[in-house]
């Protein structure tokens, strides 16, 4: 422990089970063997997980991608995701195995399978954060069908990739943990970004030009700035924490993107950004007239605030010097707070992106769920 918070690195955890999972190095006899449908194979993440399977010798059943899939090393035929649920669940029960898909795409037509892959009594294992940032009525519906069939629905990659984020507050709650307030650094894009202007060292528009030309952004780095990815993660996380009633459009989001610039080519935006930075290098400098403060893009889940519209904020957030975010550097940094992490938080720090990390995170589930 250091002086100032909790670190945890470096072990896994099952995201939506609420039990800590087991670090396998290999693949146990005395287990079910998995039948494992991976979709979205072709992908970076997709070739980072197949790569990993190798490694401790998982052979996928069925190979998927946006137009056709691979059933036992078979031949090539159309995708129809119905038959797919049907070829793992069959191949499952004559081998007696565990049935198992691991959507590895963004896809919103895959996400629209989970319902009836789990009500099937097919866990899913997935990367994809839409489904479990959109609305809660569908959320639930997929708890439901999972609880309802006993198959496993392992998203702990939808935040932090392969950090141990959600798995960690799921189990704090289970053994008693009154969850205070969660704070997290999402992006490291926007980590990036304000550490660049920290200190005046670069403008807005330099450290978002840099962060652009050094492939850190999308093409279009609105996507980045506007928050909003950070905003899903942030309603994942309220969600995992207990809090009800939680929806994207409804939250509190604090864009970095000038209101005149939001609508232009990304040529434009570009260009015209720099005609915002001393409104915005004046916001840094306040925040830095106390000694060792910073500015830091951040969402906050605050489980005790009273008003509602304060439970969950994404945006710019100044950080006094004994703030965990202050020594996060590059990383996703998440503190939580409960009543026994209190005053320092718990904090899991590390790389929250990149194909290999997010891979080992989606093949650690996959491997929960032999249990």
């Amino acid at each position: 422990f250091d002086n100032i918070t909790s670190r945890v690195y470096n072990f896994c955890i099952l995201c939506h089970s609420e039990n800590i999972r087991e670090h396998p190095v290999t693949m146990s006899s005395s287990k079910k063997p998995l039948v494992v449908a991976v979709v979205g194979y072709t992908g970076g993440v997709g070739n980072c997980l197949l790569a990993a399977m190798k490694q401790i010798s998982l052979k996928p059943f069925a190979l998927v991608r946006s137009s056709t899939m691979k059933i036992n090393q078979g031949v090539e035929v159309p995708v129809d995701y119905d038959a797919l649920g049907n070829q793992v669940i069959l191949e499952a029960t004559k081998i007696g195995g565990v049935p198992v898909i691991a959507d590895v795409t963004a896809s919103s037509t895959v996400q629209d399978q989970y319902h009836p892959w789990l009500s099937k009594g097919i866990s899913v294992c997935t990367a994809n954060k839409g489904i479990f940032a959109g609305k809660e009525d569908i959320y639930q519906s997929l708890l439901v069908a999972s609880s309802t069939s006993g198959a496993r629905l392992c998203h702990e990659t939808t935040v932090g990739a392969g950090l141990p984020i959600l798995g960690t507050l799921a189990s704090l709650r289970a053994s008693s943990h009154q969850i205070h307030k969660i704070e997290g650094v999402l992006s490291g894009t926007l980590a990036y970004v304000l550490g660049a202007v920290a200190g005046g060292k670069m403008t807005l528009s330099q450290a978002v030009t840099n962060a652009k030309e050094l492939g850190y952004t999308e093409p279009d780095p609105r996507m980045d700035l506007n928050g909003m990815d950070v905003a899903r993660k942030a309603v994942i996380l309220a969600r995992i924490a207990g809090l009800p009633a939680v929806e994207l459009d409804a939250l509190s989001i604090e864009s970095l993107v000038p209101p005149a610039l939001e609508s232009c080519s990304v040529e434009d935006f570009l260009s015209g950004l720099s005609k915002h930075d001393e409104e915005f290098a004046q916001k840094v400098a306040t925040v830095e007239e106390t000694p060792g403060s910073r500015l830091h893009y951040a969402a906050k889940v605050d489980l005790q605030a009273e008003d509602p519209k304060d439970r969950v904020v994404v945006g710019p957030m100044a950080c006094e010097k004994t703030h965990p975010f202050n020594s996060a550097g590059p990383d996703n940094l998440i503190a939580i707070t409960t009543n026994f992490y209190s005053p320092r938080p718990l904090v899991v720090q590390g790389a929250g992106a990149g194909g290999d990390v997010t891979a080992t995170g989606v093949l650690a589930d996959v491997l929960s769920c032999q249990r």
